[in-house]
């Protein structure tokens, strides 16, 4: 397996095979969420934009051509909310593995590279978000050490 820069000319095939299997695994957790078809194409163009505004790099995991995983790992994410005094982080946007080479180690491969990204690029912190129900990639995120920074609950009224 190899992990390397996402090549918009022979990858992005397999990206957006990644992005829909993304969205339905996460819309199976929440069923609020939207089928990944009906937000496969802006989801991948706000990707795009994010990675442009951001310093982000976009790296996928590639065995004989095929596209078996990808992340987004975003170097220069400045918070937005006005009692962080514009504090800039490193962000990992969005990380999945497709089905047939899941549990060989390769989520933790990818969130190395990420994490190797950000460090080259002069990353202090890096986040990275999960939806509560999605135990075995919270699992994963704290065997690589991160930590919960926030909290978001929510109650159904």
């Amino acid at each position: 397996m190899i992990i390397r820069p996402f090549d918009p000319a022979t990858d992005l095939p397999g990206l957006r095979t990644c992005v829909h299997e993304l969205q339905e695994a996460e819309r199976a957790l929440d069923p609020r969420l939207p089928a990944g078809n009906l937000v496969l194409e802006p989801y991948l163009a706000e990707l795009f934009r994010r990675c442009a505004r951001c310093a982000g790099r976009i790296l996928v995991a590639e065995r004989a051509g095929v596209v078996a995983g990808f992340v987004a790992v975003l170097t220069r994410v400045v918070s937005e909310e006005p009692d962080d005094g514009g504090l800039e982080y490193g962000l990992i946007s969005d990380l999945h593995v497709r089905a047939p080479w899941r549990r060989r180690g390769l989520g933790r491969q990818l969130l190395a590279a990420a994490e190797a990204q950000a460090r080259q690029e002069g990353v202090r912190w890096l986040r990275i978000g999960v939806l509560a129900a999605n135990a075995p990639a919270l699992a994963l995120y704290r065997a690589a050490g991160f930590k919960a920074h926030l909290v978001e609950l929510e109650k159904d009224l």
